[in-house]
């Protein structure tokens, strides 16, 4: 008769790893909001994407400013579009510097432009692609 032996099952010792936080140089992240006039988006969702923007969103909006308002400062249009970007941090002067060169341009390229800097992302995958340093 064969003698079967039990043996105790091996357990796998799980690797610890080091937080992500601490095993990567974090770069801080920026949500960028601009207020444009209707028509301007695509122009923006350009300047951004040639600026290091990660992520960009645009939204229709109406302006709150009544007809007579909008007679006395010479604006026909109420439609405008919000753009939403997420940017590294470090490269926000360097769009100002465009964003500012746009509206300077042409009386027509009008809008508001603001920053939020974030101070948390939920997941190392998404905080990756919006730093754009993902590697393959």
């Amino acid at each position: 008769m064969a003698r079967i032996s039990k043996k105790k099952p091996v357990k796998k010792v799980e690797e610890v790893k080091e937080p992500f936080e601490n095993r990567s140089d974090l770069k801080k992240v920026a949500f960028y909001m601009i207020i444009v006039n209707f028509g301007q988006g695509d122009n923006i969702i350009r300047l951004l994407k040639n600026n290091h923007s990660s992520a960009q969103f645009i939204q229709m909006g109406e302006g709150t400013a009544s007809k007579q308002i909008r007679s006395i400062l010479a604006i026909e249009e109420n439609r405008k579009e919000i753009i939403y970007s997420l940017i590294r941090e470090e490269y926000v002067p360097e769009i100002k510097r465009e964003l500012e060169a746009y509206f300077a341009a042409s009386k027509k390229n009008a809008g508001v432009a603001f920053t939020i800097n974030l101070d948390s992302i939920v997941g190392v995958k998404i905080y990756k692609f919006l730093t754009q340093t993902i590697r393959g």
